[in-house]
């Protein structure tokens, strides 16, 4: 599964309109409950584990992409 879709699935939004840019800020979904939930999908899916600190800092696609490539995996 893409990260892109990871991302429209669990904030249910168009998986067309998921990029590296796109942040908290606009997803009125991304509340603290759906962070979890996002994270969860991430680690289930890649194989991972984040650290709180990589948890806490995820503000975007990007950031969530980089989290990941930080630990080898390939979103």
């Amino acid at each position: 599964m893409s990260l892109e879709k990871i991302f429209a699935d669990v904030f249910a939004l168009q998986a067309s309109t998921v990029n590296d840019q796109l942040e908290l800020a606009s997803i009125p979904a991304w509340d603290s409950l759906t962070h979890m939930m996002l994270i969860v999908q991430l680690e289930d899916t890649y194989k991972i584990q984040l650290s709180g600190d990589e948890i806490a800092d995820m503000k975007s696609v990007g950031d969530a992409r980089r989290a990941l490539q930080a630990h080898g995996a390939t979103p």
